[in-house]
């Protein structure tokens, strides 16, 4: 290889650690936010279509018993008929290691009594792009992206359609531009029709990276059980 094609490779490879290393930075930094929504002030309250809600903001680690107890109550409620299609699936020792684990955030949206009608656990993360170089040039992305992951939206029975999901993920939303990041990124199972058409309605589309690309309405038996769908916030150049 010629001295000047080793020279310019060098620079690509500190270009992209240099890129990774500030990727971590900001994550750390966003990480150790305690008082998120300090920021959104006017996104604390919901007053519409009769619910009136307080939402908010906590780590995983700091839940209360009482809370992580509703907190599983709603998921069970809203999942374990979904999981147990695939008895496999259906874990909840290890769901609730990952609910309740020191890296997961709470949007959590309460009623005058403090009883919990929804919540969304999200995580600030750094993802792999594992696409090659022509991809990755085609979908205007890098090797890594900083995301806003979605774990769980889940509402109480009594909130459907009535505005509350669309809210927490618009609050998702709001984090992720307020702090730089690239994209809200989430999974959905390809069985859960319902959630499918209301990510799709809030804009999100399939992921580069989704082991099955094809349009929701359309997939074979070896498609994978689960689709990575994102909304990307990066402005456009």
């Amino acid at each position: 290889m010629p001295a000047i094609g080793k020279t310019e490779k060098k620079l690509k490879q500190k270009a992209a650690q240099d890129e990774l290393l500030a990727l971590q930075t900001a994550l750390k930094a966003v990480n150790q936010e305690q008082n998120i929504l300090q920021h959104f002030p006017a996104f604390v309250s919901y007053n519409k279509n009769d619910v009136a809600v307080t939402i908010s903001f906590t780590h995983g680690n700091k839940l209360s018993q009482q809370q992580k107890d509703a907190l599983w109550g709603v998921f069970e409620a809203n999942m374990k008929d979904i999981y147990t299609a695939d008895q496999q699936k259906w874990n909840p020792s290890v769901k609730k290691r990952e609910l309740f684990h020191e890296d997961a955030r709470y949007l959590l949206a309460t009623d005058t009594e403090g009883r919990l009608l929804g919540y969304t656990h999200f995580r600030f993360e750094l993802e792999d792009n594992l696409l090659s170089d022509d991809e990755l040039q085609l979908h205007r992305l890098g090797k890594h992206s900083s995301v806003v992951y979605c774990y769980e939206l889940q509402l109480d029975a009594s909130m459907h359609r009535k505005g509350l999901g669309r809210r927490l993920m618009q609050m998702l939303e709001l984090l992720a531009l307020k702090f730089g990041m690239d994209m809200v990124l989430l999974t959905v199972q390809r069985s859960n029709s319902s959630a499918q058409a209301f990510y799709e309605r809030l804009g999100y589309r399939q992921h580069p990276t989704c082991p099955a690309r094809n349009d929701f309405e359309d997939f074979d038996e070896q498609d994978p059980g689960h689709r990575i769908l994102f909304k990307d916030l990066r402005r456009k150049s």
